[in-house]
């Protein structure tokens, strides 16, 4: 079972990422979170997820499809989980990409074994790596906040942009666009 870490408000009709901490005593690492019957009873819905056991806290996603915000309390359950006792990896191709293989030329002063260290380190890894400046990820397990103290924001307003730079903006709003990184605002 999968209880909640910290008390977490879920706003109406809105999607979360939960912290949660595994009761599991290390019989096994790997699980498929389920769906918890007590769950269900607050109309709130979780994903299926493949997790790590030995992690800390793992993130459960967690849907409130309701006009109404809900409160999950802290140390409740809000996924069961099936043990995974198998996991078959099938070894991907390894593609260089530009910015993998200008780290591979660039190690020249390391002898053949070191550069296959490197190499296969990369391999293993790839996934980690953005594949082009398109290829970003999102995650909000963690917020942001600048503490300014007692003062309050500066407000500035808006500047109209150059025309010498109003069709690189453009295009640059277009990609992010074309990218899922911004939508259309539904504003005048």
């Amino acid at each position: 079972m999968l209880r909640t870490g910290q008390r977490k408000n879920l706003p109406a009709r809105s999607e979360f990422l939960i912290q949660g901490i595994s009761e599991v005593s290390g019989q096994f690492r790997y699980a498929v979170t389920d769906f918890p019957i007590q769950f269900s009873q607050k109309d709130v819905l979780v994903a299926a997820t493949l997790v790590d056991l030995k992690r800390e806290t793992i993130p459960v996603r967690v849907l409130n499809p309701d006009n109404i915000p809900k409160t999950v309390d802290k140390g409740a359950v809000i996924a069961t989980s099936e043990p995974v006792v198998d996991i078959v990896a099938r070894p991907q191709e390894f593609s260089e990409a530009r910015h993998l293989s200008s780290i591979l030329e660039n190690l020249e002063g390391r002898n053949e074994e070191q550069r296959t260290a490197v190499r296969e380190l990369l391999r293993e890894f790839q996934n980690l790596f953005s594949s082009s400046d398109s290829d970003v990820g999102c995650c909000n397990m963690t917020q942001h906040r600048i503490n300014t103290g007692n003062y309050p924001p500066i407000k500035q307003y808006p500047r109209c942009l150059p025309l010498a730079k109003k069709e690189e903006a453009e295009r640059l709003v277009k990609e992010m666009m074309n990218n899922g990184i911004i939508k259309e605002s539904s504003r005048p």
